[in-house]
Order: structure tokens, then C-alpha cells, then sequence
């Protein structure tokens, strides 16, 4: 995968396709949970602290032209703070996939796949990941290049077609539930942009490294503006969310959606397009967390670490969460 080089458009759809995918999980529904009729300003201010964030962590990258964080990682602290940081990284990108893949496959489960197991969905999901690194990850950013825009549309058609639902008075109280609920506590939902942790191991793969700024930018504003119409649509379209509702927040605004008596259950090829987008996102992590412990290893081909990968991702998928 080093020699695996991005142009702007193809880094920006690769962060994308991971920060999307978690967005399109449930994190609007928890949001609207946590901080209720001030959602859409509370997306607002956790989308600009990311920003900041973002800044100083470019500002403190400068100093290390096409390094990616586990190189700095080793100029600063030696080959102990590299290994830290693998295994760091390579628990979170565990973690969250397995989070992920589970609740996106209990989802299609329950709406279409009664009859079958959590376990048999989630691990052809992950064996048809495996097969597209075998095939090269070149081969999947090109893939992902493609489907990004699809996914983007999907999210402006949703917000469009409920406009015939929207009841702008949920907007109010401006604060929801509070003040504290909204900039204090509300703070942690910043956690919504957690797949910008792939940021930080691209710079060495970028064609221009000049643009490693602009590229988390861009990801950053697309992702908040995702989040933004993804929480405004259920806000809007829901007169309130209950703790019993566990299915993709986005999924219950599809299925809101109808155009007369002919076209009804619309909400089936946004699933079509979400499972390609889950396909997608985990082929990137697989292929990351490959090529982490190449790194950690020092070996000189990860494509074994690929099978490795797949015996942690079984043990996380079938372990009780």
C-alpha cells in the first residue's frame, strides 16, 4: 500500500467513506438524545471545535514532511512510542469496526433477513472486504471514489423528500435541554467525527503532500454538513426519539419517504447503497490495520496481516458485546 499514491479527490473520498459510515450508524439519534431541539446548533459547535482540532494537529505535523503518525511516533519517542501507537490504533480500528459491522448487519437481520444470524451476515461482510485487499487497495479507493458521491446524494434526497413533513417548530427551545446539554456535556459528541483518526496515516500515501490540509478540511466540512442534514431530518420529521429505538437513524427518515401508491419502501435501495458503503469502509480499515502492523513488524509485505486481521475481526463480531 506505500506505493499506493492519492490525489485530493480520492484522499478526501477514502476519509469519507469512514466518517460517513459512522455517521450513518446512529449518531444522530444519539445526539438528538443527548441534547434534543438544540441538535442542529450543538452539530454546529462540535463541527467547529473539530476544525480547530484539526488545525493545531496540521500545525504540529509540518515538521514532518510525508510522516504519517507512527512515524512521528518513532522520531519522537523511539520505537517504544511506535509500538504504543500501532496497538493503539489498531484497537480502535477493532473496536469500532466490530461495533459498526454488528449493528449494521443486526439491522438487515431484523428487516430482511429474519431467518439468518448476526454472525453469517457480518462475516460475509468482512470475507468480501478481505478479497478486495487481496485485489488491491488501489482498487478500492477507485471504488470509493465512485460510490461517495451516490452517498452524499442520498442524504440531500432524504432531506428533500421530507420537506413535506418538517415541522420547524421542533427547533424549539432553541437550547433543548439546556445549555450545559448543548456546549458542556454536549462537547462529547464530538466523538462523531472519530473516523478522522485515518487522517493521520494518509500523509505519506498523498501524490501532494501541500494539500494534506485542504483534503482534512474538505472532509471535515462534508462530514459536518452530513451529520447537519442527517440530525435535521429526523428532528424534523420526529416529534421525539425513544430509547427503545435501536434501528439507523437515517433509515427511519427513508422510511418516511413515499411518492404516491406507486413507489413505496424506497428505503430499500438506500440500504443497497449503505451495504456497498459498509463494504467499502471496512476494506479501508482491513487494509489500514494491514498496513499498521506492517509498520509495527517491519515486514516487508502485509498482505498475511490481511488473515490476521480477519481472525481479530471473527473474534470481535462473534464475542457478546
Amino acid at each position: 500500500m506505500n506505493k499506493t499514491k492519492m490525489n485530493f479527490v480520492e484522499a478526501t473520498f477514502l476519509l469519507l467513506i469512514v466518517m460517513l459510515s459512522h455517521i450513518i450508524l446512529n449518531l444522530p439519534n444519539l445526539i438528538i438524545k443527548s441534547t434534543g431541539s438544540s441538535a442542529i446548533i450543538n452539530v454546529l459547535y462540535i463541527s467547529v471545535i473539530t476544525i480547530l482540532f484539526f488545525l493545531v494537529i496540521n500545525k504540529l505535523f509540518s515538521p514532518f514532511p510525508e510522516k504519517d503518525i507512527i512515524d512521528v511516533s518513532e522520531f519522537l519517542g523511539g520505537k517504544l512510542l511506535k509500538l504504543i501507537t500501532c496497538i493503539i490504533y489498531t484497537i480502535y480500528l477493532l473496536f469500532a469496526a466490530s461495533i459498526l459491522i454488528v449493528d449494521f448487519s443486526e439491522m438487515l437481520r431484523i428487516i430482511y433477513f429474519q431467518n439468518a444470524k448476526t454472525f453469517i451476515i457480518s462475516l460475509i461482510f468482512i470475507i468480501v472486504s478481505i478479497i478486495a485487499n487481496k485485489i488491491g487497495f488501489k482498487n478500492i479507493i477507485k471504488a470509493n471514489t465512485l460510490l461517495i458521491p451516490i452517498v452524499l446524494v442520498t442524504v440531500l434526497f432524504i432531506f428533500g423528500a421530507s420537506l413535506n413533513g418538517t415541522n420547524y417548530q421542533r427547533l424549539f427551545p432553541i437550547m433543548g435541554y439546556g445549555v450545559n446539554e448543548t456546549f458542556v456535556s454536549g462537547i462529547s459528541n464530538v466523538f462523531s467525527f472519530a473516523g478522522l483518526i485515518i487522517l493521520y496515516l494518509i500523509k505519506p500515501s498523498l501524490k501532494d503532500e501541500k494539500k494534506f490540509k485542504k483534503i482534512g478540511l474538505t472532509a471535515i466540512i462534508i462530514s459536518a454538513a452530513y451529520l447537519l442534514f442527517s440530525v435535521a431530518s429526523l428532528l424534523f420529521l420526529f416529534p421525539f426519539l425513544t430509547e427503545g429505538v435501536e434501528t439507523l437513524s437515517v433509515y427511519m427518515s427513508t422510511r418516511a419517504i413515499q411518492f404516491g401508491s406507486v413507489f413505496q419502501r424506497t428505503d430499500a435501495i438506500f440500504i443497497l447503497i449503505w451495504i456497498f458503503t459498509f463494504l467499502s469502509y471496512l476494506s479501508v480499515v482491513i487494509g489500514y490495520i494491514a498496513k499498521i502492523n506492517k509498520k509495527t513488524f517491519s515486514l516487508s509485505n502485509s498482505s498475511p496481516l490481511v488473515y490476521i486481521a480477519r481472525n481479530m475481526y471473527v473474534y470481535n463480531v462473534t464475542s457478546p458485546c
